[in-house]
């Protein structure tokens, strides 16, 4: 596993939103002031940057095409639904899309496409029915390894017979670099570690971890995953490491 750090995101700098940590991970009190300030600059998902809507309707395209027809389905972590709003809209009559999140502020939009009874608050109990599909896309650099296990093997116990429980990782750590590319990264994570440290560079917020393939495998494993298979996402735009596992 690998830190890493973020200073802005969707266009937004941190610097300014609230006070920012390099050692703990970003709170409710940094994520309710993002979205404020979020939601009073853009009106809706068209305002957002162009490529990064094309890389998740690339990604729900994927999904779509691993369903059976009527699947039921449910995204955990789903921050601001873009995803399951194109989802929704598109491969709706295909599916039955159901999401979860930790932040209600962040499903402002999704809120106007998908039906209340498909939203639930992770604070608050999920329905008690089985999924076929469940998937968490972008969610994992933000857990803790042991709370990812606990998270992963909470969904195993929601699927149904033969269902699925997907990763999509918005932050694989590739281990196939060349040495040469490896030590620089080491060499440059060392230095601004040591000029944070003394005060004179400042790496932005504390936003998660990087995980290599076979840190990958062992979340699905000691979650209770006994078929576990992973590859990437391939399309025009984008190279997306992927993992799956089933009972």
């Amino acid at each position: 596993m690998k830190r890493f750090y973020q200073t802005e995101w969707q266009g937004i700098q941190f610097t300014g939103l609230t006070t920012l940590s390099e050692t703990r991970l970003a709170g409710a009190e940094f994520y309710n002031a993002f979205y404020r300030e979020f939601f009073r600059r853009y009106a809706n998902y068209d305002d957002l940057d162009a490529s990064w809507l094309l890389n998740k309707k690339e990604v729900a395209d994927w999904i779509a095409a691993q369903l059976k027809t009527s699947a039921r389905v449910l995204s955990v972590g789903c921050g601001l639904g873009y995803m399951e709003s194109y989802l929704h809209r598109n491969h709706g009559a295909e599916l039955e899309l159901h999401v979860s999140d930790y932040a209600s502020d962040a499903l402002k939009w999704l809120r106007q496409v998908l039906p209340e009874d498909r939203i639930h608050l992770v604070d608050n109990p999920v329905d008690d029915e089985l999924y076929d599909f469940i998937y968490l896309s972008a969610v994992d650099y933000a857990v803790p390894t042991n709370d990812m296990i606990d998270l992963l093997a909470q969904q195993r116990c929601r699927l149904a017979p033969s269902g699925t429980c997907l990763i999509i990782s918005a932050s694989y750590l590739n281990e196939g670099m060349p040495m040469s590319v490896r030590i620089k990264a080491v060499v440059k994570h060392a230095i601004k570690a040591l000029l944070s440290s003394a005060g004179f560079y400042h790496r932005g917020q504390f936003w998660g971890w990087m995980r290599t393939r076979s840190e990958y495998r062992d979340l699905m494993l000691g979650a209770g995953y006994s078929q576990v298979e992973d590859g990437f996402i391939e399309t025009p735009n984008q190279r997306t490491y992927f993992i799956r596992g089933s009972v």
